[in-house]
């Protein structure tokens, strides 16, 4: 463990762990877990094509990456994965159909971040222009097969255009 970790409760630095979960407080004996969070990604195919965006923030700005994002408290995932896509692609989309999950880290500023990362699926038929935001700074339509995985910023999606191209050579 790299501490100090400060209570959020007393302020001393005495926060401690022994898994990166379960945070106690040596001072005043407060018990922080550091769960799982929730977050989506949209697997949006055009024919043989899928949406990628260039990431306009850290981390892993200037990368590709499946639209997507954390979900919001009182949020379902599929409501969380509509809202992500309508923000950082201006698409319009409905009914997700479940992929698969695959489990994550996410690293910002000083805290890495545990997450399930839920991808779902959309077919398009019409494009919307897409204009440059400030979570995606641009997008792009490509074969699965033809992404440069060094060029994508997380782990998770890494492996789910794995499995979306071994889907591919097995159907």
């Amino acid at each position: 463990m790299t501490a100090p970790y400060f209570c959020p409760r007393c302020g001393l630095a005495a926060l401690n762990t022994d898994d990166d979960k379960c945070y106690g407080c040596t001072g005043c004996g407060y018990i922080y877990f550091h769960n799982t969070a929730a977050a989506v990604a949209a697997v949006i195919a055009r024919g043989t094509e899928i949406a990628l965006i260039t990431r306009a923030n850290e981390p892993g700005r200037g990368l590709l990456d499946l639209p997507g994002g954390f979900v919001e408290g009182d949020e379902s995932l599929e409501a969380a994965v509509i809202r992500e896509v309508a923000e950082e692609t201006g698409f319009n989309v409905d009914h997700p159909r479940y992929l698969f999950s695959i489990p994550n880290r996410y690293d910002y500023h000083t805290i890495r971040y545990r997450t399930v990362d839920v991808f779902f699926a959309f077919d398009v038929d019409r494009i919307p222009p897409f204009t440059p935001n400030e979570e995606a700074a641009a997008l792009h339509w490509l074969r699965v097969e033809d992404v440069d995985p060094q060029r994508v910023a997380f782990a998770s999606v890494r492996a789910a255009l794995r499995r979306l191209d071994e889907l591919r050579k097995s159907a």
